[in-house]
């Protein structure tokens, strides 16, 4: 499913070699923003977005994020949405509002940009 390698900016999906090394190589990935900067997030099993607090969650259908926001956003969409059966990652380090707001922004899919996960 996820493979190993360098990223391009083609949206395939590669783990960190110590994910794979632990044997939990689509649970954990590096998502690269616009910005260049990496950031970690961890697969959410159904109905687990109720048990996260405040973080950014991304849906991803395929290799491609399709939306990009705040967990508690994400909670709020029917269940029978595109975005909630997608793919769902978050990410939870960063603690305050704007760190949040800067990662979304970073992440949000757009027209003209390729979204890609970091090795």
């Amino acid at each position: 499913m996820f493979s190993l390698g360098e990223s391009s900016m083609n949206p395939s999906p590669q783990v960190s070699r110590a994910a794979h090394a632990a044997g939990v190589s689509d649970r954990f990935l590096y998502w690269f923003g616009r910005s260049g900067r990496r950031y970690l997030f961890t697969r959410a099993g159904d109905g687990a977005l109720a048990d996260f607090g405040a973080g950014v969650a991304i849906a991803v259908s395929g290799d491609t994020v399709i939306w990009c926001g705040e967990v508690e956003t994400l909670a709020r969409f029917p269940a029978t949405s595109a975005v909630r059966q997608a793919s769902v990652y978050v990410h939870l380090l960063s603690p305050t509002p704007a760190e949040r707001r800067t990662v979304i922004e970073d992440l949000r899919p757009s027209a003209d940009c390729s979204m890609r996960l970091a090795a």
